[in-house]
Protein backbone atom coordinates (compact mmCIF):
# COMPACT_ATOMS: atom_id res chain seq x y z
CA UNK A 1 0.00 0.00 0.00
CA UNK A 2 1.30 3.49 -0.71
CA UNK A 3 2.36 5.56 2.24
CA UNK A 4 0.80 9.01 2.56
CA UNK A 5 3.12 11.11 4.66
CA UNK A 6 0.70 12.90 7.01
CA UNK A 7 2.52 13.81 10.17
CA UNK A 8 0.76 17.07 11.03
CA UNK A 9 0.29 17.50 14.77
CA UNK A 10 -3.00 18.19 16.47
CA UNK A 11 -3.29 21.90 17.20
CA UNK A 12 -5.88 24.54 17.95
CA UNK A 13 -7.81 25.93 15.00
CA UNK A 14 -5.61 28.33 13.08
CA UNK A 15 -6.66 31.96 12.71
CA UNK A 16 -8.17 32.78 9.36
CA UNK A 17 -5.39 33.44 6.86
CA UNK A 18 -5.18 35.18 3.52
CA UNK A 19 -3.56 32.57 1.28
CA UNK A 20 -2.45 33.26 -2.27
CA UNK A 21 -2.12 30.36 -4.70
CA UNK A 22 -0.20 30.63 -7.95
CA UNK A 23 -2.65 28.74 -10.17
CA UNK A 24 -1.16 29.82 -13.50
CA UNK A 25 -1.04 26.22 -14.71
CA UNK A 26 -4.87 26.04 -14.78
CA UNK A 27 -5.87 26.61 -18.39
CA UNK A 28 -2.31 26.49 -19.72
CA UNK A 29 -2.22 22.76 -20.56
CA UNK A 30 0.62 22.23 -18.11
CA UNK A 31 -0.44 18.58 -17.74
CA UNK A 32 0.79 17.29 -14.38
CA UNK A 33 1.26 20.73 -12.85
CA UNK A 34 -2.23 21.74 -13.94
CA UNK A 35 -3.80 18.57 -12.58
CA UNK A 36 -2.06 19.06 -9.24
CA UNK A 37 -3.23 22.61 -8.62
CA UNK A 38 -6.71 22.08 -10.12
CA UNK A 39 -7.38 19.19 -7.73
CA UNK A 40 -5.61 20.71 -4.74
CA UNK A 41 -7.69 23.91 -4.71
CA UNK A 42 -11.11 22.29 -4.09
CA UNK A 43 -9.56 19.91 -1.56
CA UNK A 44 -8.04 22.86 0.32
CA UNK A 45 -11.31 24.76 0.11
CA UNK A 46 -13.11 21.81 1.69
CA UNK A 47 -10.59 21.57 4.55
CA UNK A 48 -10.28 25.17 5.70
CA UNK A 49 -12.05 28.49 6.18
CA UNK A 50 -9.13 30.65 5.10
CA UNK A 51 -9.50 33.30 2.42
CA UNK A 52 -8.03 32.02 -0.85
CA UNK A 53 -6.71 34.21 -3.67
CA UNK A 54 -6.19 32.25 -6.88
CA UNK A 55 -3.86 33.78 -9.46
CA UNK A 56 -4.26 32.63 -13.07
CA UNK A 57 -2.81 33.85 -16.35
CA UNK A 58 -5.44 32.86 -18.92
CA UNK A 59 -9.10 33.61 -19.44
CA UNK A 60 -9.72 29.87 -19.66
CA UNK A 61 -8.19 29.41 -16.21
CA UNK A 62 -10.21 32.30 -14.77
CA UNK A 63 -13.47 30.86 -16.12
CA UNK A 64 -12.66 27.34 -14.92
CA UNK A 65 -12.03 28.43 -11.33
CA UNK A 66 -14.76 31.07 -11.17
CA UNK A 67 -17.31 28.50 -12.34
CA UNK A 68 -16.64 26.43 -9.20
CA UNK A 69 -18.15 29.25 -7.06
CA UNK A 70 -15.91 28.55 -4.09
CA UNK A 71 -16.77 30.46 -0.93
CA UNK A 72 -14.24 32.91 0.49
CA UNK A 73 -12.26 32.66 -2.74
CA UNK A 74 -11.14 35.37 -5.17
CA UNK A 75 -9.87 34.55 -8.67
CA UNK A 76 -7.54 37.10 -10.23
CA UNK A 77 -5.95 37.10 -13.67
CA UNK A 78 -2.33 38.23 -13.66
CA UNK A 79 -0.64 39.75 -16.69
CA UNK A 80 1.72 39.31 -18.38
CA UNK A 81 1.80 35.51 -18.27
CA UNK A 82 5.51 35.13 -18.97
CA UNK A 83 7.27 33.84 -15.83
CA UNK A 84 10.10 36.31 -16.31
CA UNK A 85 7.68 39.05 -15.22
CA UNK A 86 4.99 37.11 -13.36
CA UNK A 87 7.29 35.42 -10.84
CA UNK A 88 9.56 38.28 -9.67
CA UNK A 89 7.19 41.24 -10.19
CA UNK A 90 3.48 40.53 -10.75
CA UNK A 91 2.99 37.95 -7.99
CA UNK A 92 4.81 39.93 -5.27
CA UNK A 93 2.84 43.05 -6.16
CA UNK A 94 -0.39 41.07 -6.00
CA UNK A 95 0.65 39.53 -2.68
CA UNK A 96 1.22 43.01 -1.27
CA UNK A 97 -2.08 44.40 -2.53
CA UNK A 98 -4.05 41.39 -1.29
CA UNK A 99 -2.27 41.52 2.08
CA UNK A 100 -1.38 37.84 1.92
CA UNK A 101 -0.22 35.90 4.95
CA UNK A 102 1.31 33.13 2.80
CA UNK A 103 1.92 32.63 -0.93
CA UNK A 104 1.81 29.06 -2.28
CA UNK A 105 3.63 28.45 -5.58
CA UNK A 106 4.71 25.62 -7.80
CA UNK A 107 8.51 25.63 -8.02
CA UNK A 108 9.31 29.35 -8.36
CA UNK A 109 8.91 32.57 -6.40
CA UNK A 110 10.55 35.96 -6.75
CA UNK A 111 13.52 37.14 -4.69
CA UNK A 112 11.41 39.69 -2.76
CA UNK A 113 7.94 38.60 -1.63
CA UNK A 114 6.08 40.46 1.16
CA UNK A 115 4.98 37.25 2.91
CA UNK A 116 6.27 33.72 3.56
CA UNK A 117 6.40 31.42 0.53
CA UNK A 118 5.53 27.72 0.49
CA UNK A 119 6.60 25.93 -2.67
CA UNK A 120 5.71 22.55 -4.11
CA UNK A 121 8.58 21.05 -6.08
CA UNK A 122 7.40 18.02 -8.01
CA UNK A 123 10.84 16.90 -9.09
CA UNK A 124 14.36 18.16 -9.77
CA UNK A 125 14.72 16.87 -13.31
CA UNK A 126 15.96 20.34 -14.28
CA UNK A 127 18.94 19.74 -11.96
CA UNK A 128 19.56 16.02 -12.37
CA UNK A 129 18.81 15.81 -16.10
CA UNK A 130 19.25 19.24 -17.72
CA UNK A 131 19.53 17.53 -21.11
CA UNK A 132 15.75 17.03 -21.04
CA UNK A 133 15.12 20.79 -21.27
CA UNK A 134 15.54 23.50 -23.88
CA UNK A 135 18.46 25.87 -23.10
CA UNK A 136 16.32 28.88 -22.13
CA UNK A 137 14.02 26.81 -19.93
CA UNK A 138 16.99 25.06 -18.32
CA UNK A 139 18.73 28.37 -17.55
CA UNK A 140 15.61 29.88 -15.99
CA UNK A 141 14.82 26.85 -13.84
CA UNK A 142 18.37 26.35 -12.58
CA UNK A 143 18.57 29.97 -11.46
CA UNK A 144 15.14 30.48 -9.93
CA UNK A 145 14.03 27.16 -8.43
CA UNK A 146 17.10 26.49 -6.22
CA UNK A 147 16.78 30.04 -4.84
CA UNK A 148 13.11 29.43 -4.04
CA UNK A 149 13.88 26.12 -2.34
CA UNK A 150 16.58 27.63 -0.15
CA UNK A 151 14.49 30.65 0.91
CA UNK A 152 11.00 29.12 1.19
CA UNK A 153 9.23 29.01 4.53
CA UNK A 154 7.92 25.58 3.59
CA UNK A 155 8.68 22.93 0.97
CA UNK A 156 6.23 20.30 -0.25
CA UNK A 157 6.90 17.54 -2.74
CA UNK A 158 4.91 14.62 -4.11
CA UNK A 159 6.99 11.53 -3.28
CA UNK A 160 9.66 10.32 -0.91
CA UNK A 161 11.87 9.88 -3.97
CA UNK A 162 11.58 13.58 -4.81
CA UNK A 163 12.08 14.54 -1.16
CA UNK A 164 15.41 12.74 -1.13
CA UNK A 165 16.41 14.23 -4.50
CA UNK A 166 15.65 17.77 -3.28
CA UNK A 167 17.51 17.19 -0.03
CA UNK A 168 20.65 15.81 -1.66
CA UNK A 169 20.69 18.37 -4.47
CA UNK A 170 20.21 21.51 -2.38
CA UNK A 171 21.32 20.65 1.12
CA UNK A 172 17.85 20.68 2.67
CA UNK A 173 17.17 18.61 5.78
CA UNK A 174 14.79 15.83 4.54
CA UNK A 175 12.40 15.96 7.54
CA UNK A 176 11.64 19.61 6.73
CA UNK A 177 10.25 18.62 3.32
CA UNK A 178 6.59 17.54 3.50
CA UNK A 179 5.50 14.66 1.26
CA UNK A 180 2.01 14.85 -0.22
CA UNK A 181 1.28 12.11 -2.72
CA UNK A 182 -0.99 13.01 -5.61
CA UNK A 183 -4.22 11.21 -6.53
CA UNK A 184 -6.48 10.62 -9.50
CA UNK A 185 -8.88 13.32 -10.58
CA UNK A 186 -12.45 12.17 -9.82
CA UNK A 187 -13.18 12.09 -13.56
CA UNK A 188 -11.03 8.94 -13.82
CA UNK A 189 -13.30 7.16 -11.36
CA UNK A 190 -16.42 7.62 -13.51
CA UNK A 191 -17.54 5.94 -16.73
CA UNK A 192 -16.60 7.81 -19.92
CA UNK A 193 -18.91 10.68 -20.83
CA UNK A 194 -17.69 11.06 -24.42
CA UNK A 195 -16.56 8.70 -27.21
CA UNK A 196 -12.86 7.86 -27.39
CA UNK A 197 -12.73 8.59 -31.10
CA UNK A 198 -10.48 5.55 -31.66
CA UNK A 199 -11.79 2.00 -31.86
CA UNK A 200 -10.21 -0.79 -29.77
CA UNK A 201 -8.05 -2.75 -29.58
CA UNK A 202 -5.07 -0.54 -28.79
CA UNK A 203 -2.32 0.05 -26.28
CA UNK A 204 -2.22 3.55 -24.79
CA UNK A 205 0.63 5.85 -23.76
CA UNK A 206 0.27 9.34 -22.32
CA UNK A 207 2.78 12.13 -21.88
CA UNK A 208 4.40 15.10 -23.57
CA UNK A 209 6.49 14.03 -26.55
CA UNK A 210 9.84 14.69 -24.92
CA UNK A 211 12.91 12.46 -24.37
CA UNK A 212 12.28 12.04 -20.63
CA UNK A 213 9.07 10.13 -21.38
CA UNK A 214 11.14 7.47 -23.19
CA UNK A 215 8.43 6.80 -25.77
CA UNK A 216 11.00 5.78 -28.38
CA UNK A 217 11.73 2.59 -26.41
CA UNK A 218 8.01 1.83 -26.26
CA UNK A 219 7.71 2.35 -30.02
CA UNK A 220 10.65 0.03 -30.66
CA UNK A 221 9.14 -2.61 -28.42
CA UNK A 222 5.79 -2.26 -30.15
CA UNK A 223 7.48 -2.57 -33.56
CA UNK A 224 9.15 -5.80 -32.46
CA UNK A 225 5.79 -7.14 -31.31
CA UNK A 226 4.03 -6.14 -34.54
CA UNK A 227 6.71 -7.86 -36.62
CA UNK A 228 6.83 -11.05 -34.53
CA UNK A 229 3.07 -11.37 -33.94
CA UNK A 230 1.20 -9.67 -36.80
CA UNK A 231 -2.02 -11.36 -35.70
CA UNK A 232 -2.12 -9.15 -32.60
CA UNK A 233 -4.47 -6.36 -33.67
CA UNK A 234 -3.68 -3.70 -31.06
CA UNK A 235 -2.43 -0.38 -32.37
CA UNK A 236 -0.31 1.95 -30.24
CA UNK A 237 -2.02 5.25 -29.39
CA UNK A 238 0.20 8.01 -27.99
CA UNK A 239 -1.50 11.03 -26.38
CA UNK A 240 0.57 14.13 -25.71
CA UNK A 241 1.51 17.54 -26.99
CA UNK A 242 4.69 18.32 -28.89
CA UNK A 243 7.73 19.15 -26.81
CA UNK A 244 11.51 19.05 -26.97
CA UNK A 245 12.83 16.85 -29.80
CA UNK A 246 9.38 15.67 -30.91
CA UNK A 247 10.60 15.35 -34.51
CA UNK A 248 13.01 12.56 -33.56
CA UNK A 249 10.17 10.61 -31.99
CA UNK A 250 7.81 11.01 -34.94
CA UNK A 251 10.63 10.01 -37.29
CA UNK A 252 11.16 6.89 -35.18
CA UNK A 253 7.53 5.89 -35.71
CA UNK A 254 7.05 7.16 -39.28
CA UNK A 255 6.71 3.71 -40.88
CA UNK A 256 4.27 2.54 -38.20
CA UNK A 257 2.21 5.70 -38.54
CA UNK A 258 2.06 5.21 -42.32
CA UNK A 259 0.87 1.63 -41.76
CA UNK A 260 -1.83 2.79 -39.34
CA UNK A 261 -0.23 0.94 -36.42
CA UNK A 262 0.83 4.00 -34.39
CA UNK A 263 -1.45 7.01 -33.79
CA UNK A 264 -0.29 10.35 -32.35
CA UNK A 265 -3.35 12.25 -31.09
CA UNK A 266 -1.76 15.44 -29.74
CA UNK A 267 -3.25 17.06 -26.65
CA UNK A 268 -6.67 15.70 -25.62
CA UNK A 269 -9.23 16.71 -23.01
CA UNK A 270 -9.58 14.69 -19.82
CA UNK A 271 -12.91 13.36 -21.08
CA UNK A 272 -11.25 11.89 -24.17
CA UNK A 273 -8.42 10.43 -22.11
CA UNK A 274 -10.89 8.72 -19.76
CA UNK A 275 -12.64 7.21 -22.77
CA UNK A 276 -9.35 6.02 -24.27
CA UNK A 277 -8.31 4.43 -20.97
CA UNK A 278 -11.63 2.57 -20.81
CA UNK A 279 -10.97 0.95 -24.18
CA UNK A 280 -7.24 0.28 -23.83
CA UNK A 281 -5.82 -3.22 -23.62
CA UNK A 282 -3.04 -1.76 -21.47
CA UNK A 283 -1.52 1.56 -20.45
CA UNK A 284 2.25 1.93 -20.90
CA UNK A 285 4.38 4.44 -18.99
CA UNK A 286 8.08 3.98 -19.87
CA UNK A 287 9.28 7.32 -18.43
CA UNK A 288 12.94 7.55 -17.40
CA UNK A 289 12.44 10.11 -14.64
CA UNK A 290 9.39 11.37 -12.72
CA UNK A 291 8.63 13.09 -9.46
CA UNK A 292 5.44 11.05 -9.04
CA UNK A 293 3.97 9.79 -12.32
CA UNK A 294 0.33 10.86 -11.94
CA UNK A 295 -0.88 9.23 -15.21
CA UNK A 296 -0.09 5.85 -13.64
CA UNK A 297 -2.49 6.40 -10.73
CA UNK A 298 -5.09 7.82 -13.13
CA UNK A 299 -4.84 4.75 -15.39
CA UNK A 300 -5.14 2.42 -12.39
CA UNK A 301 -8.14 4.36 -11.07
CA UNK A 302 -9.80 3.94 -14.46
CA UNK A 303 -9.23 0.18 -14.29
CA UNK A 304 -6.62 -0.05 -17.06
CA UNK A 305 -3.85 -2.67 -16.75
CA UNK A 306 -0.62 -0.73 -16.38
CA UNK A 307 3.01 -1.20 -17.39
CA UNK A 308 5.69 1.12 -15.96
CA UNK A 309 9.44 1.57 -16.16
CA UNK A 310 11.23 0.05 -13.19
CA UNK A 311 12.58 3.31 -11.77
CA UNK A 312 12.71 4.23 -8.06
CA UNK A 313 9.65 6.48 -7.97
CA UNK A 314 7.51 3.85 -9.70
CA UNK A 315 8.42 1.34 -7.02
CA UNK A 316 7.05 3.85 -4.50
CA UNK A 317 3.99 5.00 -6.44
CA UNK A 318 2.91 1.92 -8.42
CA UNK A 319 4.24 -0.79 -6.12
CA UNK A 320 3.20 -4.26 -7.26
CA UNK A 321 -0.06 -3.03 -8.80
CA UNK A 322 1.68 -2.47 -12.15
CA UNK A 323 4.11 -4.56 -14.19
CA UNK A 324 7.55 -2.97 -13.85
CA UNK A 325 9.92 -3.32 -16.80
CA UNK A 326 13.52 -2.31 -17.60
CA UNK A 327 13.21 1.24 -18.90
CA UNK A 328 15.62 0.85 -21.82
CA UNK A 329 14.85 -2.71 -23.01
CA UNK A 330 12.41 -2.70 -25.98
CA UNK A 331 12.22 -6.50 -25.99
CA UNK A 332 10.91 -6.51 -22.41
CA UNK A 333 8.16 -4.07 -23.38
CA UNK A 334 7.33 -6.20 -26.44
CA UNK A 335 6.94 -9.32 -24.30
CA UNK A 336 4.79 -7.55 -21.72
CA UNK A 337 2.48 -6.05 -24.35
CA UNK A 338 2.14 -9.46 -25.99
CA UNK A 339 1.32 -11.12 -22.66
CA UNK A 340 -1.48 -8.67 -21.90
CA UNK A 341 -2.87 -8.79 -25.43
CA UNK A 342 -3.14 -12.58 -25.29
CA UNK A 343 -4.27 -13.13 -21.69
CA UNK A 344 -7.51 -11.38 -20.60
CA UNK A 345 -7.34 -12.98 -17.16
CA UNK A 346 -3.99 -11.30 -16.59
CA UNK A 347 -5.48 -7.97 -17.63
CA UNK A 348 -8.43 -8.43 -15.27
CA UNK A 349 -6.17 -9.19 -12.30
CA UNK A 350 -4.03 -6.13 -12.98
CA UNK A 351 -7.10 -3.92 -13.40
CA UNK A 352 -8.57 -5.03 -10.06
CA UNK A 353 -5.31 -4.59 -8.21
CA UNK A 354 -4.74 -1.21 -9.80
CA UNK A 355 -8.15 0.12 -8.75
CA UNK A 356 -7.54 -0.92 -5.15
CA UNK A 357 -4.08 0.61 -5.17
CA UNK A 358 -5.21 3.93 -6.67
CA UNK A 359 -8.00 4.12 -4.10
CA UNK A 360 -5.43 4.53 -1.33
CA UNK A 361 -4.42 7.96 -2.72
CA UNK A 362 -6.68 10.97 -2.13
CA UNK A 363 -6.57 14.72 -2.75
CA UNK A 364 -7.93 15.23 0.75
CA UNK A 365 -4.74 13.67 2.13
CA UNK A 366 -2.68 15.85 -0.22
CA UNK A 367 -4.50 18.98 0.94
CA UNK A 368 -3.97 18.05 4.60
CA UNK A 369 -0.19 18.05 4.14
CA UNK A 370 -0.17 21.23 2.05
CA UNK A 371 -2.43 23.05 4.51
CA UNK A 372 -0.18 22.14 7.44
CA UNK A 373 2.83 23.51 5.51
CA UNK A 374 0.97 26.76 4.80
CA UNK A 375 -0.34 27.20 8.34
CA UNK A 376 3.07 26.28 9.73
CA UNK A 377 4.70 29.01 7.64
CA UNK A 378 2.16 31.53 8.94
CA UNK A 379 2.71 30.45 12.57
CA UNK A 380 6.45 30.81 12.24
CA UNK A 381 6.03 34.27 10.77
CA UNK A 382 3.78 35.22 13.67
Amino acid sequence: MPEVDRSSPTHAPAPRLRIGIDAHAVGERKTGNERFIANLIPALRARCDHDLFLYVTTEEGRRALTARRFERTVVRRIRPATPIVRVPIALPIRALRDRLDVLFVQYAAGPIVPCPVVTVVHDVAFWKHPEFFAPAERTWMRRVIPFTIRHAAGIVTVSRFSRDEIASSFGVDPPTIAVAHEAADPIFLRPPSTPAGIDPPYFLALGNLQPRKNLAVLIRGYRALAEARPEIRERLVIVGQASLDTAALTDEAADLVAAGRVVFTGYLSDERIVALLAGATAFAFPSLYEGFGLPVIEAMAAGTPTLVADIPVMREVAGDAAIRLPATDPSAWARALEDLALHPERRAALADGGRRHAGAFSWDATAEVVLEAIEGAARRRG
